[in-house]
């Protein structure tokens, strides 16, 4: 890729994954689906050179949750490609396989979000203790503390 990566450069190639807009100077955002995941990061890092992965975020948009991989390259333009999951069986094929350093992001949203991320060897937990409840995700927005739930030594109760 020589000269600098634009929206219509990006929008033209990844027509067939999603839509692309421009969301700052130096953020291009791609929204795909589950299933195109694997293809559309396989295809940034082949055309636009996105070589590193920044981060993983995951959020709760109270009708659905979204993934949002954050790649960049030596272009410094950073690609965001999103992807929308429904709430009832969150799952997505891993990217670890891909992006060998998403591994640990995926098992901190998988332990938040409760988010599956199908092939990934190790969801182990990461983020809350051994002991938390199970299918119990304090960062879903419908998630409540229970009568039981303990941060730090003090019992939360129910109001």
């Amino acid at each position: 890729m020589t000269g600098p990566l634009t929206l219509d450069i990006v929008a033209g190639k990844m027509k067939e994954f999603g839509n692309s807009e421009l969301v700052r100077k130096n953020r291009i955002r791609i929204t795909t689906t589950p299933d195109k995941v694997h293809d559309t990061i396989k295809i940034v890092q082949a055309l636009f050179g996105c070589d590193r992965l920044i981060t993983i975020s995951a959020v709760d948009n109270a009708r659905t949750l979204e993934l949002i991989y954050h790649l960049t390259g030596p272009h410094r333009m950073v690609l965001s490609i999103a992807i929308e999951l429904t709430r009832d069986q969150p799952a997505i094929p891993t990217t670890s396989d891909t992006l060998p350093p998403a591994a640990i992001y995926e098992r901190q949203i998988h332990d938040l979000f409760g988010i599956v991320f199908t092939g990934n060897p190790n969801l182990n937990r990461i983020m809350l203790n051994e002991d938390w409840p199970a299918n119990e995700y304090p960062l879903r927005k419908d998630w409540k503390p229970g009568p039981d739930t303990f941060y730090g030594g003090i019992k939360v109760e129910r109001t």
